[in-house]
């Protein structure tokens, strides 16, 4: 009883290594998870900052490209127009308009604000003098915010918001002689943002000089006036981070302080685009280091029950020898080389069999 109970009080050998293997192999197992996990963190981060950085690059290059297109029409028109016949100036006009949604009205204007020539006729004889448009066109290129049109009605009687663009119409001695200007449609901006922006997995936010979100491509209408991207879209400080927004979601998010492309005016526009939190995701990593873990405890513990087999077997098998030897037995001790020790311990049994039964 008394053997029992010592024996029942202590672990084996087997199951002391089998414990310690097990803990060395949890600690080490959540080390090392802790450690990759942060550096997938850190890696994923950077992944989404460099991807919407270069992203919205993109997105913002094509946007301003297209505007300049509109703009290079503008000039090139502008500089034919001199010497030119009411009907050819109307026919470049109409053309301009037809067939292309983004171009609402192309008009000029004399220098007293009194539109002469239209496309399609519309304001034709209409004063915009009192226009935005008008007045800096008289001074130089102009390019202008998003605008209501309360002279350019729909279908439907509402007004229908459009960009401005203008550039002064000068005779051969450089004597300004009206404006030219064009109305983008505003809904082909967002429109265009729209695709553009979802092809790169981007929301993308136009912010004009006074705070108003000129396009937006989420479809919401909430404001964002509380992020720190929007502060630095204002103030023309580019940014990029992770920040959370309005729906609780955290983006990374980054600012370009101003569209530009070429010797397009600046319309005073910065860009925000943020991409998902989830856009890059760390799940197929994780589930390649599981296996790897999985498959380094199965070789573990193949390996741990080896090596038990191999050098671990004979220090029980000599307990068991030496134990029967105590209890007067008279059996064949048990003789074990695979290390120095077991050889010197089952020598060591094998002469204490031979003292208590010479």
């Amino acid at each position: 009883m008394t053997e029992k109970r010592a024996r029942s009080g202590y672990p084996s050998l087997v199951v002391a290594i089998c414990g310690f293997v097990a803990v060395g192999g949890v600690i080490a197992v959540l080390t090392a998870w802790s450690f990759v996990g942060e550096r997938l963190k850190e890696s994923r981060d950077a992944a989404l900052a460099e991807a919407v950085s270069v992203r919205v690059e993109g997105v913002a290059l094509n946007f301003a490209r297209e505007l300049y297109q509109d703009w290079r029409n503008l000039r090139v028109i502008a500089e034919e127009i001199p010497g030119q016949g009411e009907p050819i100036v109307r026919t470049a006009l109409d053309l301009v308009v037809a067939g292309k949604d983004r171009i609402s009205w192309a008009g000029l204007a004399s220098v007293d604000g009194t539109v002469l020539t239209a496309s399609s006729g519309l304001l034709e004889g209409e004063d915009v003098s009192g226009r935005a448009w008008f007045r800096n066109g008289l001074g130089g290129d102009f390019a202008g915010d998003v605008l209501q049109g309360e002279l350019l009605p729909s279908a439907g009687n509402e007004l229908r918001p459009f960009l401005d663009m203008a550039t002064p119409v000068t005779d051969d001695f450089g004597a300004v002689e009206g404006v030219l200007a064009f109305y983008i449609n505003h809904h082909w901006v967002e429109q265009h943002l729209t695709e553009s922006a979802h092809s790169m997995g981007l929301d993308v936010y136009v912010i004009d000089r006074t705070g108003s979100i000129v396009a937006r491509t989420d479809g919401l209408s909430g404001p964002i006036d509380k992020l720190q991207s929007f502060r630095s879209a204002m103030t023309g400080v580019r940014q990029t981070g992770s920040e959370k927004w309005p729906d609780g979601t955290t983006y990374f998010t980054t600012v370009i302080p101003a569209l530009r492309y070429a010797d397009l005016p600046a319309f005073g526009w910065s860009m925000i685009a943020r991409v998902s939190n989830n856009a890059h995701q760390i799940g197929d990593f994780t589930s390649l280091f599981i296996i790897y873990f999985v498959t380094l405890g199965i070789v573990l513990v193949a390996l741990t029950s080896l090596f038990i087999l191999i050098f671990v077997r004979p220090f029980g098998k000599l307990a068991n020898t030496a134990r029967a030897v105590m209890r007067g037995e008279d059996i064949y001790p048990y003789e074990a080389k695979t290390t120095a020790e077991v050889r010197v311990l089952s020598a060591a049994v094998a002469r204490l069999q031979n003292v208590m039964h010479p």
